[in-house]
């Protein structure tokens, strides 16, 4: 845990960089900058993919705090200013996920790109995005884990976010005040190895080519099946995660989410992989393809 990782001046002024905030902020950066690279190299015409990041991102975050405002509404309701702060803290990544999407779609239509390609030279930067801002997470000490035996379970000092739950919640006692936190499933790293996994395969996918250098897998496709094994793998890490005691929504809500995302996926996925089989029959068909 460092949940500060540089302190220097600069002009008189102090400056401390967090960690959390840090990671978050190169995260943004390296999303649009990937994303439109990656959408920029598969034939698109840069300045269009980048707005089209550009406003996904931004719609993303507020959507983000949107979904946080009922995850932790006890936070908020301390101070309703909260809702407006421009920090770095109260994200739901689905919120940010759903809205993104949804304002990828719309833009992308409007500048009459195509959709499911341009999801598709999304994903590296997406999975990037999710392993910079668990590095931030995991240096910050948020988001972490229930109290776990294995042996990887990482143990935090006195002080941070887990300590003081694990002694509000009473799994520590008065002992935790000197023995410190117990350890905890290192949930962050969990989606932080997910995410590159997911989308390793998913990027395969996407350049996997035929005998004849023709690409074997329809449009849309390798995004939704990064989308849904990782909304997959959410819905198990979610278990692993300690509830903290400012949630306010019922504990069925994220499996619930989880779920119905899952179940949107999945329909999205079969139709993109029908749609390619019969381009793949009439293209086996028509005139010079020896059928």
């Amino acid at each position: 845990m460092r949940p500060v990782l540089l302190t220097f001046n600069l002009g008189g002024a102090e400056i401390v960089l967090q960690a959390y905030s840090t990671f978050y902020a190169l995260a943004w950066v390296t999303v649009i900058t990937l994303g439109t690279v990656v959408a920029w190299r598969r034939g698109f015409i840069w300045w269009r993919a980048l707005v089209v990041m550009v406003a996904a991102l931004a719609v993303g975050v507020a959507g983000a705090r949107m979904l946080d405002l009922p995850v932790n509404w006890t936070y908020y309701a301390k101070d309703m200013a909260r809702i407006y702060d421009s920090g770095f803290r109260g994200f739901a990544l689905y919120g940010g996920l759903i809205f993104a999407a949804a304002t990828g779609v719309f833009l992308s239509r409007t500048l009459h790109l195509s959709v499911w390609r341009l999801a598709d030279s999304a994903v590296p930067a997406l999975a990037a995005g999710i392993v910079l801002m668990r590095v931030g997470c995991f240096l910050n000490g948020c988001c972490f884990g229930k109290v776990t035996s294995l042996p990887w379970g990482v143990t935090y000092p006195p002080g941070s976010p887990a300590w003081a739950h694990q002694f509000v919640s009473g799994q520590t006692g008065l002992r935790g005040l000197t023995d410190g936190a117990l350890p905890v499933h290192p949930t962050q790293i969990y989606e932080m190895i997910a995410a590159v996994v997911i989308g390793t395969v998913a990027v395969w996918v996407t350049l996997r080519r035929d005998g004849g250098g023709r690409r074997t897998t329809p449009d849309g496709v390798p995004f939704l099946a990064f989308a849904l094994a990782f909304t997959v793998f959410r819905a198990g890490n979610h278990l692993l995660r300690a509830r903290l005691i400012t949630m306010t929504i019922p504990v069925w809500f994220y499996p619930t989410l989880y779920a119905l995302v899952a179940a949107v996926i999945v329909g999205f996925l079969v139709w993109r992989v029908r749609a390619g089989a019969i381009r793949n029959i009439y293209a086996w068909r028509s005139p010079g393809s020896g059928g």
